[in-house]
């Protein structure tokens, strides 16, 4: 089945012909390795499982992973354009390539335990070769189990929805990343990244499509020791919609300068953010609000929000 589907996904490929596919050892076979490059002329790199690679001349793995034979050490054969090696890292990796081989020799650096410090280590060709296409297959992976979307269901299509959500997740994190730093900013960790998207949906609020009136809504007043949620920063930052002060004739606490120890109380409600803020002689906390910071600042942090009676 593994063997299909990677048969299944080459076909979608234009030049099938002198490309190279690159998988991990789920997909990789000798069978396939050979199918492909028999009838398609397409070449292959992979790890392998050992029971997948027709049983080489190779140094066994209890060999390999004894304590005397050093890190870096490597044994392969090759036969009919097929190459197969086992190379010792952490532990013994096992390849199959009918494209990349040993040569050119070069090194790798990894954490030696007794001294406390990176060595370098003998590393093949095709190791390089692996680890350059397929590091970008095994970051995705991390992003996307690093802050998984908590979906347990007995039906498959189920989690299949959350792990496209995390990986378009981590894919735009990935790409806001480049674009901060290309622009001298700092990028924010990926945990705030899905905190903002997360803001941003559930303070979204579905409009129709046609408006008969380019009028503000109604504002409700809150229940007794129900909270108002903080606009977003697409909302709040918004000139292209009139924010306006509204009296009520309740007094709600101030979103802007409130704190658990000083806390103000206001009148005036801003017609599109629905929120209160201050806005008399001592503190217009009105235009601060609105004022969006400067680029290369941070966005002001939400404080703590605060019941909005006594």
């Amino acid at each position: 089945m593994s063997s299909k589907l990677v048969l299944v996904l080459a076909k979608t490929i234009q030049v099938l012909k002198n490309s190279t596919i690159y998988a991990d050892n789920y997909f990789t076979s000798i069978q396939l390795v050979e199918f492909l490059r028999d009838k398609y002329q397409c070449r292959y790199v992979g790890t392998a499982r050992p029971n997948r690679i027709g049983n080489p001349p190779l140094m066994s793995k209890k060999e390999m992973e004894k304590k005397s034979t050093p890190r870096g050490t490597l044994d392969y054969v090759s036969c009919n354009g097929v190459f197969a090696m086992c190379w010792k890292d952490n532990k013994q990796v096992t390849v199959l390539s009918s494209d990349a081989g040993v040569e050119p020799l070069s090194t790798a650096k990894r954490w030696n335990k007794d001294t406390r410090k990176k060595v370098e280590i003998q590393c093949p060709a095709v190791i390089k070769e692996y680890n350059g296409k397929m590091g970008g297959i095994d970051k995705s992976d991390m992003l996307t189990h690093l802050y998984k979307t908590p979906m347990k269901s007995r039906r498959w299509y189920i989690r299949l929805y959350g792990y496209i959500i995390d990986l378009c997740t981590s894919n735009a994190w990935v790409l806001y990343k480049r674009d901060a730093i290309a622009l001298l900013e700092k990028p924010m960790p990926l945990k705030d990244f899905q905190l903002k998207i997360s803001t941003f949906a559930r303070t979204y609020k579905n409009r129709p499509t046609r408006m008969l009136r380019n009028t503000p809504e109604p504002f409700v007043l809150p229940r007794k020791g129900q909270r108002t949620s903080r606009p977003s920063d697409n909302l709040q930052y918004d000139y292209s919609k009139f924010h306006c002060p509204e009296f009520v004739n309740q007094r709600m606490t101030c979103k802007f300068c409130s704190t658990k120890d000083d806390i103000h109380r206001s009148r005036w409600i801003c017609n599109v953010c629905k929120v209160a803020l201050c806005l008399n002689d001592s503190r217009n906390c009105f235009q601060d609000f609105h004022a969006a910071p400067l680029p290369h600042q941070p966005l002001r942090p939400h404080r703590t929000q605060r019941p909005l009676h006594q």
